[in-house]
């Protein structure tokens, strides 16, 4: 009873975050097609620096805030600038590491994947969506695992894989639904209980620190220092490459106000999250170091979270995990509309057997 009413009740929503979900596994490569002529440039030299390709940025765009620069990986991918505006528009800049020309740039919420991501992380509802979402993924644990339970396997293993093919539609699409549930049962719940984790990952990264007895480290500040002058972003990267040696570094972070730090972000060797897991933080007016986050040292609450955006897009495995995830995810799609069609029967098809009768 439990497993059909859920199913019924958030079945269209949990069927649309598989859907948008299957679409962002390969949300770089879809990007690179979409957009070749960002997504490329031609190797000419020595790239320049950090800092001139913050203040080109910022002179084609006085009124946005810089947010971050993801570094380039390979000697033909060019700079990607993320800046925000005034009505808190997100855009991506992208500009080429040689010559400090702009390809172009996209408004985030102008793009096809930029809007399957916000229905896939908050039903286009903003911070509220987002709870429903994280409640979604708890919704879909408890629907897998009673879907677990109730499946007639148990009690004879012939009859729960069996399809009886001659059998009237709505029994035919109960065995799919049965046979398909069973196969993506783990699926499922790995996929509800990484999308709840990520969503409420201040909560549980509070619990897990209580838990452990111990303090949640507090949020480095900068504190200014007149008697220097603040470093550039190649300087801060520089800092932080020495204090943190190895490894690719992934992202910058500039300081969004007079008290935040400039975060510099690293994948470390044994680290699966596709960007990293470890920072640097630095005073922006000193390029003093104020907290290094080196995720292979973290606490146990630190690393099972850095886990948990891996796990729920398959980058762990490679493309041909990627590929099972985009699979896995249309998975929800049929359960819906075999659980809808098994429910028609049972509650409506009985009527309407007796009233032609």
């Amino acid at each position: 009873m439990l497993h059909r009413y859920l199913g019924i009740l958030v079945g269209f929503l949990l069927a649309i975050l598989g859907l948008t979900g299957s679409a962002l596994v390969f949300h770089e490569e879809i990007n690179h097609f979409l957009y070749p002529q960002l997504m490329y440039v031609e190797p000419q030299g020595k790239p320049i620096s950090l800092q001139k390709v913050s203040d080109i940025v910022l002179l084609q765009h006085p009124d946005y805030k810089l947010q971050a620069i993801a570094l380039s990986k390979k000697v033909d991918e060019p700079f990607h600038v993320v800046v925000r505006s005034r009505k808190k528009a997100l855009s991506y800049v992208y500009i080429n590491p040689y010559n400090g020309e702009i390809l172009g740039t996209i408004v985030r919420d102008h793009t096809l994947l930029g809007i399957i991501e916000q229905i896939h992380t908050s039903f286009l509802a903003g911070e509220p969506g987002k709870f429903i979402v994280g409640i979604c993924g708890i919704l879909l644990i408890i629907r897998a695992i009673s879907g677990l339970i109730i499946f007639p396997g148990w009690k004879k293993l012939s009859a729960g894989f069996k399809i009886r093919w001659k059998a009237p539609s709505h029994l035919l699409h109960y065995d799919f639904h049965k046979i398909i549930g069973i196969f993506v049962v783990v699926f499922l719940v790995l996929a509800g209980t990484t999308g709840a984790l990520m969503e409420f990952n201040q909560p549980v990264r509070g619990l897990g620190y209580l838990l452990s007895g111990t303090p949640q480290p507090a949020k480095p500040v900068s504190v200014p220092n007149n008697n220097t002058q603040s470093p550039t972003l190649d300087q801060f990267l520089q800092i932080a490459e020495a204090t943190l040696p190895g490894g690719e570094t992934t992202y910058i972070f500039p300081a969004l106000d007079q008290k935040a730090a400039v975060r510099v972000r690293k994948r470390l060797e044994n680290d699966i999250h596709p960007n990293g897991r470890s920072f640097v933080y630095l005073n922006q007016y000193s390029g003093e170091v104020l907290r290094v986050e080196n995720i292979n040292y973290a606490p146990w609450v630190e690393k099972l979270l850095a886990w948990m955006y891996p796990l729920h897009i398959g980058s762990y495995g490679g493309v041909k995990m990627r590929l099972l995830y985009v699979l896995l995810g249309i998975a929800p799609v049929i359960l819906l509309v075999t659980g809808i069609t098994i429910f028609w029967n049972k509650t409506y098809g009985a009527t309407t057997k007796r009233k032609d009768a």
